[in-house]
């Protein structure tokens, strides 16, 4: 049974879900900033839009399919950044080296080549698991960059020799002018040392993001609240960041313009399983975050990653050699996809994740 201390943060991940996909730049993401933040404000007295204009990502419509042999159409996505082919392309299948996610992934790519040797479009197999949307890391590009699942692997590492050709479509681009909002507020301004609690509320565009990250923001709200109540030594900064799904645009943003902050603490995903995946540095402070864990009453297995990896809002702090821990409860089976939809199970284990958050807080002084 659900602890009815937390019925305001399952009321507020409800409400984030409810506003369904929501890109950086879309009205949708417009709209969810705005509630959320009201309710920063009933927790803080003092929130504010951290608003900006930047590029943006908007997808239409795509399509990719094999013309021959056997024709099929195969399910896939379209990288966030591709450039775009509204006319469609067609063409053979040529090995063009690998595609490096994140610096934590990396998956075979391979080049759609028409008639006259011109490099129409990319696909990229993920190497583990079904298609989801992902940020391209290639730089701005004007072809259309695809995703396919990895059951797709050895259809595309036979397509030369099986001279195997593909169609598709791809109606995307980058749109300038669009704003980015972060939504913050801070507990305790007047205090001279400060503590950065943040989570991200934007999507890509195929899924709702229960898990990732509306799971986080609830979260890091409640966290808000429960702190409202306690003396803190310190300054507490809450943020929740739009763009981090678009290379962590409204994080790295407010690294370089906001207040220098003194630790940083992302909540990024509460998934179903009790595998808590923990990326803390620099190695000191890894240290201290092993140690604290390691005396956790709560009921998890923690998997520990330092340095680091770059595919979170703490990436930009970590980068300035402020110390960082990222926390989730990692959902690889959903992440990006239609299946990352409400699921009431759930709720438990961000009731966990609060009072880890919390119990880390005390553990770290910032509160008496």
């Amino acid at each position: 049974m659900q602890d009815k201390s937390f019925l305001q943060m399952a009321e507020n991940w409800k409400q984030i879900i409810d506003f369904g996909p929501r890109p950086m730049g879309s009205l949708a993401a417009e709209q969810c900033a705005g509630y959320l933040r009201g309710e920063m404000d009933n927790i803080t007295g003092n929130s504010y839009l951290e608003s900006f204009e930047t590029e943006a990502w908007d997808v239409e419509d795509w399509n990719l399919e094999v013309c021959s042999p056997n024709g099929r159409k195969l399910e896939s996505f379209l990288f966030l950044g591709s450039g775009e082919e509204p006319e469609g392309f067609e063409g053979g299948i040529l090995f063009a080296g690998y595609n490096r996610i994140w610096n934590m992934y990396v998956w075979e790519k391979y080049a759609v080549v028409d008639e006259e040797g011109e490099i129409k479009a990319y696909i990229t197999v993920r190497g583990n698991g079904k298609a989801i949307p992902q940020m391209l890391f290639t730089g701005k590009s004007t072809l259309p960059h695809f995703l396919v699942g990895k059951e797709e692997a050895e259809f595309f590492r036979t397509a030369e020799k099986n001279q195997v050709k593909v169609k598709g479509y791809a109606r995307a681009g980058i749109r300038k002018g669009a704003v980015c909002r972060n939504v913050i507020g801070i507990l305790h301004p007047e205090k001279k040392k400060r503590v950065l609690l943040c989570a991200h509320y934007d999507t890509v565009y195929t899924t709702p993001g229960a898990y990732d990250n509306s799971s986080g923001a609830a979260v890091i709200l409640e966290v808000g609240r429960r702190l409202g109540k306690e003396n803190c030594r310190t300054s507490v900064e809450l943020m929740l960041t739009d763009g981090e799904e678009y290379n962590l645009v409204g994080a790295r943003h407010h690294c370089e313009a906001g207040t220098p902050v003194d630790m940083v603490l992302n909540v990024d995903g509460v998934g179903r399983e009790r595998i808590l995946e923990v990326w803390s540095g620099p190695e000191p402070f890894e240290r201290q975050i092993r140690t604290y864990l390691g005396q956790s009453k709560e009921d998890f297995t923690p998997v520990f990653k330092s340095p680091p990896p770059p595919g979170s809002d703490h990436a930009p702090y970590y980068e300035k050699g402020i110390p960082v821990c990222m926390l989730t409860f990692n959902d690889q089976g959903i992440l990006h996809s239609a299946l990352d939809v409400y699921e009431e199970n759930k709720l438990d284990n961000m009731e966990v994740m609060v009072r880890m958050v919390m119990e880390m807080l005390r553990y770290f002084n910032v509160i008496e």
